[in-house]
C-alpha cells in the first residue's frame, strides 16, 4: 500500500480530521472519470458537432475560439490551446474570464465572427456569468458553449435559456467538493480535447483510456516517491513545461499554492523562458518539477535547461515527469516518474491529464508535511470554493 492508498483507506474521522475527505478520492477517481466522461461525449457527438458547424468551429465557415474562465479554468484553455488549434483547424486563443469582464471591448473585434467555449466547475463565480452576457452583448453573433462539472450552476442556466449556446454537462462526480480543482481541470480538459475527436470517437476513447492507463501508474506507482518529494525543505518550486505542458505546470503550480496556503512560494516557466530572468528563483529552498517532453526536438532544449541548473547547484530537489527515463534522465533529477515506462506514450500534447496527477498529489502532500488540511488549507476564508466578493459593474 502506498502513501496515496494510505490516505484514502484511512477511517472516516481520521479523514475529517486530517482534512482528506474529497481531496485524495478526487485525484484518484480521475481514470475511471475520464472514460465516462469520454463516453458521454462520445454518445453526444452529433450534437456537440452540429453546433461547432453552424458555429464556424468546424466546417467550411472559419470562426475564432476563445477559450475562457477564472483560474483552473482559465489553465484549462492555457493547456489545451495548441491542441484545439491543430485539431479544429482554426485560431484558437485562451482569454481568461477575469480579463473579460474589464476588457472584452479589446478581445471582441466588431464584425469578427466567435466561438466562445467557457470552462467551469460551479458555474457560479461572478465573473463567469459576467463573461456570458459581456459577449451576447458586445458579439451577438458570437455561438457560446459551456463545458462544466454542475448542470445547476448559473452558467448552465444561462447558456440554456439561450438559443444560441450549447451546454455540455460532465458526469457529476466531477464537480469536485473539495477547495482545490482536481478531476473537474481534467475531465474538463479532455472534454475539450474531446472536439477535435467528433469524426473520431474510437479513438477518442482509446485516447481516455490510454491516459487512465499513465494516470493509474502514477497513482498506484508512485505515491511513496511523492510524499517523500513534498517532504524536503523546501519553501519554493518551480514548474517548468512545454507547448501544452506549459499550462499544465501553470495549473501544477496554482495546486501547490492553493493546498499550502502560500507558505510554498510556486512560479511557472517554460524551459527556455527561464533563462530570462526568472532563473534566479531557483534557490537553495526550491525545488523543480519538470514535465520533460517526448519529443526528442523539443527534449534537447529542456535536458540543456536542466543541466545548467545542476551545473550551477540551483534548487534542493527536482522531481521528473516524463514518458520514460533513460541513465541520462535520471541523473539530472532526485526523483522521476515514467508515464509509459513501455513504450507508447500519449502524444505530449494530449499529456495534460496525466502529468497533472503528479502535481496534484504532491501539493496534496506538501499540505499535510505543512500541517494543513488540503480540503481548506485556509480556513480562515482567504480564498473560497466558489470565488467571493466579485462585485460584476455595467461597462
Amino acid at each position: 500500500m502506498n502513501a496515496l492508498d494510505e490516505l484514502l483507506s484511512l477511517p472516516a474521522a481520521e479523514k475529517k480530521r486530517l482534512g482528506v475527505e474529497y481531496t485524495p478520492p478526487e485525484i484518484a477517481q480521475q481514470p475511471a472519470v475520464w472514460v465516462k466522461a469520454a463516453d458521454k461525449i462520445v454518445r453526444n457527438r452529433q450534437r456537440i458537432h452540429d453546433f461547432l458547424v453552424s458555429a464556424g468551429a468546424l466546417g467550411d465557415r472559419e470562426a475564432v475560439v476563445i477559450l475562457t474562465g477564472a483560474g483552473t479554468s482559465e489553465f484549462i484553455g492555457n493547456s489545451i490551446a495548441y491542441a484545439l488549434r491543430r485539431g479544429l483547424r482554426r485560431e484558437v486563443i485562451s482569454v481568461p474570464t477575469t480579463h473579460l469582464v474589464t476588457h472584452a471591448a479589446t478581445t471582441l473585434v466588431p464584425g469578427h465572427p466567435y466561438v466562445v467555449i467557457s470552462f467551469a466547475r460551479s458555474g457560479n463565480s461572478p465573473e463567469s456569468l459576467a463573461t456570458f452576457e459581456r459577449v451576447r452583448r458586445l458579439a451577438p453573433s458570437a455561438r457560446q458553449m459551456v463545458i462544466t462539472c454542475n448542470k445547476d450552476g448559473a452558467l448552465a442556466k444561462a447558456a440554456r435559456a439561450d438559443g444560441q449556446s450549447l451546454v455540455l454537462e460532465l458526469p457529476e462526480e466531477t464537480n469536485d467538493q473539495s477547495l482545490a480543482m482536481t478531476s473537474s481541470f481534467s475531465t474538463m480538459a479532455l472534454a475539450g480535447v474531446g472536439l477535435c475527436f467528433l469524426d473520431a470517437p474510437e479513438a477518442f476513447h482509446d485516447l481516455a483510456v490510454r491516459l487512465g492507463e499513465g494516470a493509474t501508474r502514477v497513482l498506484r506507482g508512485y505515491g511513496d516517491v511523492v510524499r517523500d518529494f513534498a517532504g524536503l525543505p523546501f519553501h519554493r518550486a518551480c514548474f517548468l513545461g512545454s507547448n501544452t505542458l506549459f499550462g499544465t505546470m501553470q495549473e501544477c503550480h496554482l495546486k501547490m499554492q492553493e493546498m499550502t496556503a502560500g507558505q510554498v512560494a510556486c512560479r511557472f516557466d517554460s524551459y527556455l523562458g527561464l533563462r530570462h530572468g526568472p532563473q534566479v528563483f531557483v534557490n537553495a529552498e526550491c525545488v523543480v518539477v519538470a514535465a520533460l517532453a517526448s519529443d526528442p526536438r523539443v527534449r534537447r532544449y529542456e535536458i540543456d535547461m536542466l543541466r545548467e541548473l545542476q551545473a550551477k547547484r540551483q534548487g534542493c530537489g527536482t522531481l521528473l515527469i516524463c514518458d520514460r527515463a533513460d541513465a541520462e534522465l535520471r541523473g539530472l533529477a532526485s526523483a522521476v516518474i515514467e508515464l509509459f515506462p513501455d513504450g507508447n506514450p500519449v502524444a505530449d500534447e494530449h499529456r495534460v491529464m496525466t502529468d497533472v496527477v503528479v502535481g496534484q498529489m504532491l501539493a496534496v502532500f506538501k499540505s499535510l508535511a505543512c500541517g494543513l488540511k488540503p480540503d481548506d488549507p485556509t480556513p480562515g476564508g482567504t480564498i473560497h470554493r466558489v470565488v467571493q466578493g466579485v462585485a460584476i459593474y455595467e461597462p
